[in-house]
């Protein structure tokens, strides 16, 4: 796969998933640690912002030709670690982990958010398969 068809697809459909789950756990996380709080309208923006953020350590993971397992779950746990550090950094330097339990909160939410992005991107990846399978298929049974 060219890096630009792996930037378009993979990193573009992840980052749509991340900003829809950071939005939800934002209303969530925001409503069990500052109720109370009200932003104005550049709070819209920060979904966006830690969405792109997620994508980045997405890079990790490009590769030209096929991965063996090992290879591959290795990229795996350091692109996790990666957008656990740069997620928890920057939300650390905007100031908005106010102590270790939402620390922790926002990590596992981290995780989650991940999880759901590798399912989107699996259903999808599943769904382009069938189709070239399907394709073959009928292109066989033509010669």
């Amino acid at each position: 796969m060219s890096f630009r068809t792996y930037l378009i697809k993979k990193v573009m459909m992840s980052f749509f998933v991340s900003v829809a789950c950071i939005c939800a756990a934002m209303a969530l996380i925001g409503l069990s640690y500052e109720s109370e709080a009200r932003f104005g309208y550049e709070a819209f923006l920060s979904p966006l912002l830690f969405g792109a953020a997620a994508s980045l350590p997405l890079l990790v993971k490009y590769s030209r030709k096929e991965l063996s397992l090992k290879q591959a779950i290795i990229r795996n746990i350091i692109h996790f670690i990666l957008l656990e550090v740069l997620l928890i950094s920057l939300l650390f330097a905007a100031g908005l982990i106010t102590d270790v339990s939402m620390a922790v909160s926002l990590g596992f939410t981290i995780f989650v958010i991940d999880i759901t992005v590798y399912l989107v991107l699996w259903i999808s990846d599943t769904r382009t398969a069938r189709a070239f399978n399907k394709a073959l298929q009928e292109m066989q049974k033509q010669i």
